[in-house]
Parts: structure tokens; C-alpha cells; sequence
């Protein structure tokens, strides 16, 4: 039991490592941004003007240090350099050149998210901002709150010019997320990530609420990028569009109306997996082929999943055609395939999102919709959990060990539980990416394929009445030790975590997507699934009563072996899904994601293979009792 425990830990220790990266990573480019701001004020024309400023400058660049020790050789060497020129009190021009290099250079390295999961709520913004704000910072943004007088350094004046041109949403999160040392900014752990998001677009839209200005005025002709409006200040952001400056009037509306605008614009998801796509097709004909798979595997995890719910209410046929299509493209990029090729299969997969599009469009969320969707995303996955929990319960049943019911009810209980604080801490969940959600559930999955392997064969081997009335007898003297029992409460606990993992990411992305008005229906759909299961459940025990004892653990070694078939084909395609192993496509383009079937070489041959192991157990088991029995005659 301890061994398992001990190799699940290690199987997620890289992910959990990768996270810690990814944090410093971030706190890193926050303070590279608060350099690349703030330098002009402790340095001028090589003289030191602010002592303590430039102490703060001093110290942020030995910190990015610190925690850029596991950084490329490169990024490293750019560091020292930024040091360097700060303690040579060397030009802003000079500093900002190399801090924004820097900064570049690890969003790219580490994958780090430069914008939201959805568009921004302003209205949500104004709240927060009332709530955690308004004291330090003033009711319009001018730094002049009634706890302002005294703090030093003054808050920040988001109203002022240079402050309010230069300052990005991006910036703004990582600073509400991490909050400034020896500041009395402190970092706002309590808000989840879509709060945070919606309280810095909330602050960049100070310096244009004096404007009279409508959605209509809004007159580019693209549609709006979520990542651009994230990541670039106001200065930037009129470069990229072509307009004129950060004053203008599309600037305003798109900083007082993001929401709006995008819904105008069509600028979502699919749009950010379209114009991912078209980078990957670029990147590859340069021949970095390693950024184009990277490109091609982000626009499916952050361009398509989030709205695979939707699509798949829309059009269930239509949304497997969209993922398989993705998938093709991958496996070109990762097979080296002709240039030509992959520009086809570029260029279907932007007419399909097109058509997805369009799909979603004439799909509205009425109250009875969002009570389906949740409903059924609970029941499909809380019945193929519940099929191993309710199969171990007919077991212990007709054992009469009561002792180890409690066992493994604790076990299922625990895992909704730690499913139900995971949903209230779906910010933070969601902070991992798309590609680290989906290796967690990979490596949980396939964890649980070896305990389910090990348990369909201890139930195959006592199979037969004798074996199984000397089993009793062993079980009924080794009761006074619980430690014994605890394989069936860490069994029962991962096969329903597994699934409560899952559900709690796909009920996070409906319910970006679900109106205010349909809450009361998407909550109702969950309270309905849940009732269901359980009702399911009673049925299933009041049959597995009637079924002998042999037969019982021979009908459910069997169950128990296809389950763990299955979550190979899961776990292997949710890995491929996160870039961990490559992906190739077979000529059978039959994917049933219920029993784990995917049209890739290597999920099928994982099937096979573990389908022949079952095989060969049940086999030498069967030769075994043979030889004992001949042994006895």
C-alpha cells in the first residue's frame, strides 16, 4: 500500500516541479516589468536620483537571479548582463532593451500565460476593486484613498499618462498575484484567477472613463485578439491594430468594453486556436519543427477543449471530426511530413473551426441546456467510477467483513470531497496548463490501470468456491489488522478521484460559458446526476446479492480487467493530448471515447498490450490451480 502511495507521488513529482518553475518563472518576469517601469526613477543619465529606488533595483535583479537558476544558459547570461548594466547605472533605453528580452524569453520557454482563459468581466473588475482597492488606490484610480496618506511608496496614480499608457493587464495580474516587496501591495491570494484577471482590465480602463464612448466606435476591421489586449500596454496595442495612438477612440472602447467587443469580433477561443494553427504552419516551414508541434499542441488544449462541451452539445459527431483533425496535424509536424501536406490539413482544420464557429453561434445556453451538460458530465464520469466502488461493495458484501465496507466507502468519500474543494478552487486548478492538466490525468489514470490489474487478478484467482471459502478463513484471522484493508480504501479513493479530477475541469469551462440565469439549471443538473448515480448504485447491489460468490468475483474480474483497458487508451490519449509522446495516427479514423478507443497507434497498441498481460494472467493462473489440483489427486 505504502509503495503504491510512494509511486503515485513520484509519477506527479515532475508535474508539481514544473509548476514551482513556472512560478518563479512568473514572479520573474513580474519583477523584470517593475525594472523596465520603474528604472527611469532611480537613474538619470548615469547618476543614481532615488537612492532607495535603486537599492529596490539592485535587489529585484539579484532575485531574478536567484530564482533563474534552472533557466536556459542563455536566459542566464542575459541576466548577468541586466545586472551588470544596473549597477553600472548604464542608460533606461539600455535596461529596458535587456529586461524586456528577458521577459520574452521565458514566457516563451516556460509556456507562461500572458492573458485569460475567458474575456474579462469589467463590471466583476469594478467590484473587486471597490472591495480590495478603493482605500489605498481612491474611487477613480488617482492613488488618493483614505489609507493612501503616509504609505510609502504612494499608490500607484492609474490615471497618470506614462502609468496608464504604459501598463499592460498582464502586468497588472502578475502584480494584484504576487504583490510588491516591502510595499504595502500585498499579493491577493483570496481572489481565484478569473477575479484577478477581471480586476487588472478593470484598472487599465481608468484613463479612459472620462471618455463618452460607445462599443459601436470601435472601428478595426480584425477581430481582437485576447492575448494582444492581455499583453500589450496601451502603446503597444495602437501599434500592433494600426491605429493611430494610445488615445484613440478604439483604444478606449476596447479597454472599457473587452467583452463586448470580442462577442462583436468573434475574438474566443477558437479564434486563438486558429491563429495558433496558422503560427505553427509558419514555424514549421522555417524548420522549427519543435515550436510548430508545441503551436499545433496548444491550439487544441487552449483554443479547443475549453468549448468541447459546447461543440459536443452542438454537434457531437461534428466536434470528434474538429479533434481528430488537430490531431492530424500534430502528426504530421511530428513525423516530418511534406510542407504541403500539413498546409491541407492547416487549412481543413481553420474551415472546420470556422464551421464550429458558427455551430456555437446558433447555440444558446437556455436554462434546459446547461442542466443537460453538467448533468451529463457527472454521470458519465461518476458511473464509470462508481462501476469499480459499487463492484468492490458486492464483493465486500457477500463476504460479510464489514470492516471492510468502511474501508472503502471512506475511500470514494474522500475523493468527492477533495473534488468538491477542487471545484472552489477552480482558479487555481485552472492555473496549471492545459498540457500539465492533462499529463496529471494521464499518470492518474495509468496508476489506477495497475491497481485495478493487480485487484482483477486477486479476484480471478479466488474464483473458484475452494479457493475462495480457504481465502475466508485466511481474511477472518488477519481482521484485527486494519492495514490490511487500506488497498481498498486507496483503490476506491483513485478511481473516483480520477473522474472527480476531470469533471471539475470540464464543469469549470461550461461554466465560464453559462449565463448568471442558468446557474440555478447547471447546479440542478449536477444534484440531479448525483441522485441518479446513487440510484444506479443500489440497483447494481441489489442484483450483485443474488449472483453466487464465485461467480460474482469472476463477473467482476472481468469488469474490473476492461475498466483498466479502457483507462489505458484514456491515460495514454490524455499524455499525447499534454505533448508528453508522440502521436500517430492510424488509417481507422473510429474514436469512442466511452470504452478508451482513439485512432492512434500508440493508445491501441497500449490496449493490446494490456489486454494480452490480462490474458496471460488469467492463463497462469488457470495453470496454476491445474497443477495444485493434480498435486492434491
Amino acid at each position: 500500500m505504502r509503495k503504491g502511495i510512494l509511486l503515485l507521488v513520484l509519477l506527479l513529482q515532475p508535474l508539481f516541479g514544473l509548476q514551482a518553475e513556472n512560478e518563479d518563472a512568473q514572479m520573474m518576469v513580474h519583477l523584470l516589468d517593475y525594472i523596465a517601469v520603474d528604472y527611469s526613477m532611480a537613474v538619470d543619465e548615469g547618476e543614481i536620483i532615488n537612492p532607495d529606488e535603486f537599492g529596490e533595483m539592485i535587489e529585484f535583479s539579484k532575485t531574478i537571479k536567484t530564482l533563474g537558476v534552472k533557466a536556459p544558459g542563455a536566459i542566464q547570461s542575459d541576466i548577468d548582463l541586466l545586472e551588470e548594466l544596473i549597477q553600472e547605472k548604464a542608460s533606461q533605453q539600455k535596461v529596458n532593451s535587456v529586461a524586456t528580452s528577458i521577459k520574452q524569453q521565458l514566457i516563451s520557454h516556460f509556456q507562461l500565460a500572458t492573458a485569460p482563459k475567458r474575456w474579462p468581466n469589467i463590471e466583476n473588475g469594478r467590484s473587486l476593486y471597490s472591495l480590495h482597492c478603493k482605500s489605498c488606490h481612491g474611487e477613480d484610480g488617482r492613488g488618493e484613498g483614505v489609507l493612501a496618506s503616509g504609505l510609502n511608496p504612494a499608490p500607484t496614480n492609474f490615471r497618470e499618462a506614462d502609468k496608464a499608457h504604459g501598463l499592460s493587464p498582464y502586468q497588472a495580474y502578475n502584480t494584484i498575484r504576487l504583490g510588491v516587496d516591502n510595499t504595502a501591495m500585498r499579493a491577493f491570494d483570496e481572489l481565484n484567477d478569473d477575479e484577478a484577471w477581471d480586476l487588472a482590465f478593470y484598472i487599465l480602463s481608468f484613463a479612459h472613463q472620462a471618455r463618452s464612448v460607445e462599443v459601436k466606435e470601435l472601428t478595426i476591421d480584425e477581430a481582437v485578439n485576447l492575448d494582444q489586449l492581455a499583453s500589450l500596454n496601451n502603446t503597444e496595442l495602437a501599434a500592433a491594430l494600426g491605429i493611430s495612438g494610445p488615445e484613440a477612440l478604439p483604444i478606449s472602447a476596447l479597454r472599457l468594453f473587452p467583452k463586448e467587443i470580442a462577442e462583436q469580433t468573434q475574438g474566443n477561443y477558437l479564434n486563438h486556436a486558429k491563429n495558433l494553427l496558422q503560427e505553427a504552419g509558419l514555424a514549421y516551414q522555417k524548420g522549427e519543427n519543435s515550436e510548430a508541434r508545441t503551436l499545433a499542441l496548444t491550439a487544441y488544449l487552449e483554443g479547443v477543449e475549453p468549448v468541447e462541451i459546447q461543440l459536443q452539445a452542438a454537434d457531437k459527431s461534428f466536434s470528434l471530426q474538429v479533434e481528430n483533425q488537430l490531431a492530424e496535424v500534430r502528426s504530421i509536424i511530428e513525423a516530418g511530413g511534406p510542407i504541403a501536406e500539413l498546409n491541407i490539413a492547416i487549412e481543413e482544420s481553420l474551415q472546420m473551426l470556422d464551421q464550429a464557429q458558427e455551430r456555437l453561434n446558433s447555440k444558446t445556453f437556455s436554462p434546459w441546456l446547461a442542466f443537460l451538460l453538467s448533468a451529463s458530465i457527472i454521470l458519465r464520469e461518476g458511473l464509470e467510477a462508481f462501476l469499480v466502488v459499487i463492484t468492490m461493495l458486492s464483493i465486500v458484501r457477500a463476504t460479510g467483513i464489514k470492516k471492510a465496507k468502511g474501508y472503502i466507502h471512506g475511500g470514494w468519500v474522500l475523493a468527492v470531497a477533495t473534488g468538491i474543494g477542487m471545484w472552489y478552487a477552480a482558479g487555481k486548478l485552472f492555473d496549471f496548463s492545459g498540457a500539465n492538466r492533462e499529463l496529471m490525468e494521464g499518470l492518474i489514470a495509468l496508476f489506477a490501470v495497475v491497481i485495478l490489474l493487480y485487484v482483477g487478478f486477486w479476484m480471478h484467482s479466488k474464483s473458484e468456491a475452494g479457493k475462495w471459502q480457504a481465502y475466508i478463513k485466511e481474511r477472518i484471522t488477519k481482521l484485527g489488522s486494519a492495514q490490511n484493508l487500506l488497498g481498498l480504501a486507496f483503490l476506491s479513493f483513485l478511481v473516483v478521484f480520477r473522474e472527480a479530477f476531470e469533471s471539475v475541469l470540464f464543469l469549470s469551462a461550461l461554466n465560464l460559458e453559462v449565463g448568471e440565469a442558468q446557474q440555478g439549471a447547471f447546479g440542478a443538473g449536477v444534484i440531479f446526476a448525483f441522485v441518479m448515480i446513487a440510484i444506479i448504485g443500489v440497483l447494481m447491489m441489489k442484483y450483485a446479492k443474488r449472483l453466487p460468490i464465485p461467480k460474482l468475483f469472476r463477473y467482476s474480474a472481468m469488469i474490473i480487467s476492461v475498466l483498466a483497458i479502457i483507462l489505458t487508451g484514456k491515460g495514454i490519449a490524455a499524455i499525447q493530448e499534454a505533448g508528453m509522446i508522440s502521436l500517430s495516427l492510424t488509417p481507422f479514423n473510429i474514436r469512442l471515447d466511452a470504452i478508451g478507443l482513439y485512432p492512434t497507434w500508440e493508445t491501441l497498441l497500449s490496449q493490446l498490450a494490456i489486454s494480452l498481460l490480462v490474458v496471460g494472467l488469467w492463463s497462469y493462473q488457470g495453470r496454476q490451480g491445474a497443477v495444485k489440483k493434480t498435486a492434491k489427486a
